[in-house]
């Protein structure tokens, strides 16, 4: 990953990017501690120390696998759950991180 991560860029690659993108706007914000939970669950996944996570916020209901995440939005009924790697997810958070630290 670059060390200069586009999140705006990094978007536009499917609906499941952009969803990523509004959880972490939406529910994360600037919260380093659900984002250093959040990057904790993905190792332990990784791991194999834990076979599943869910995390939900006010806007969105997220479920890590070991392989993807489904990212369901909880305020509007008919948009589809979007699914994404847990690498590309990865890659989101550690962007996002990047992006907060001063």
């Amino acid at each position: 990953m670059s060390d200069n991560w586009d999140g705006s860029e990094w978007g536009r690659k499917s609906q499941a990017h952009r969803r990523v993108l509004e959880f972490l706007t939406l529910d994360v914000q600037d919260n380093l501690d659900y984002l250093t939970h959040l990057w904790n669950q993905i190792n332990a996944l990784e791991a194999g120390k834990i076979s599943d996570c869910v995390c939900s916020g006010n806007a969105y209901y997220v479920s890590l696998l070991p392989q993807t995440v489904t990212i369901e939005n909880l305020i509007i009924e008919d948009e589809p759950i979007e699914t994404i790697s847990l690498h590309e997810f990865k890659e989101a958070i550690l962007g996002w991180q990047k992006n907060l630290e001063p």
